[in-house]
């Protein structure tokens, strides 16, 4: 697996779900039963922190607050962080996850192949488990859903 280009073709699928937007769009409800796109942005750019501090974590430096939020608060983590972006912008939540991603794409470039399919190394993830696993399943699964649901939204 190339996680490189896992990561670029994930960023791609939320450009391209957002991309263009009608201002006005931006926060009706109606992606899911509870999220406008501004909200679904919201929860992608804090999953894209996450991965960056999984991806920290590797490198040997510490995770951000965010990522105890995340495994300690899982069933709490999604609504509490789009709550916490409710009041910003959708183009400065646009620019969180930008800056989120360029971050992510430095460390997987800067951890290398052999360090990401390395197993064990995400323990609370699951001991048969890899990063490349955590970036296939965890982010780029999860954009692609997401980003299907906001295209579904935008034809509607």
């Amino acid at each position: 697996m190339n996680a490189l280009d896992i990561l670029h073709y994930g960023d791609r699928e939320v450009r391209g779900a957002f991309d263009g937007l009608d201002s006005a769009e931006w926060n009706r409800t109606g992606v899911t039963r509870r999220w406008s796109p501004k909200d679904v942005l919201a929860h992608l750019s804090s999953f894209e922190i996450v991965l960056e501090d999984v991806l920290r974590s590797a490198a040997g430096e510490p995770p951000s607050p965010a990522f105890d939020r995340f495994t300690k608060g899982h069933a709490t983590f999604n609504d509490s962080e789009v709550e916490a972006r409710r009041s910003r912008s959708a183009d400065d939540i646009l620019r969180e996850y930008d800056a989120a991603h360029e971050r992510v794409m430095d460390l997987a470039r800067r951890l290398g192949p052999e360090r990401l399919r390395q197993v064990g190394t995400i323990p609370w993830y699951g001991p048969d488990y890899s990063i490349d696993d955590f970036i296939v399943y965890a982010n780029y699964a999860h954009k692609r859903e997401h980003c299907a649901q906001v295209k579904r939204f935008r034809q509607a």
